[in-house]
């Protein structure tokens, strides 16, 4: 990979993904990395995003704010989407919703390698 900021990492994997090109967005993800502290490969994190996409077809990620230290990035996002369908076990409601959002990324290399992320319930 390029020697790029974690935040540059962070916004190509969010623009990528957000394009649904997945495969693209996945080059930037290390071979194993950890989500949330479990270890997770490529294969995992496609599957958290087709199953978002799954349940709110329209899910999109605005960043507000990104804050970089060192191999770190923090970000301060609005998310927003319709849960139409099945949302990793939680029956549609068909609302509307706009939630806030952070995350911390640890890029190594030029691939992400931790993710941790907060935000609100919908």
């Amino acid at each position: 990979m390029t020697s790029s900021s974690p935040a540059e990492v962070v916004r190509a994997i969010n623009t990528l993904r957000a394009a649904g090109d997945f495969d693209a967005a996945l080059r930037h993800i290390a071979p194993r990395s950890l989500d949330q502290g479990v270890e997770s490969d490529r294969a995992q994190w496609r599957h958290k995003w087709e199953g978002i996409l799954a349940g709110v077809p329209d899910f999109a990620v605005t960043a507000l704010q990104c804050i970089e230290n060192g191999e770190w990035v923090a970000n301060r996002y609005r998310i927003t989407g319709t849960h139409t369908g099945d949302f990793f076990g939680r029956p549609p409601t068909g609302q509307r919703f706009e939630i806030a959002g952070m995350d911390m990324v640890r890029v190594v290399d030029g691939r992400l390698v931790e993710h941790w992320i907060v935000a609100e319930p919908f």
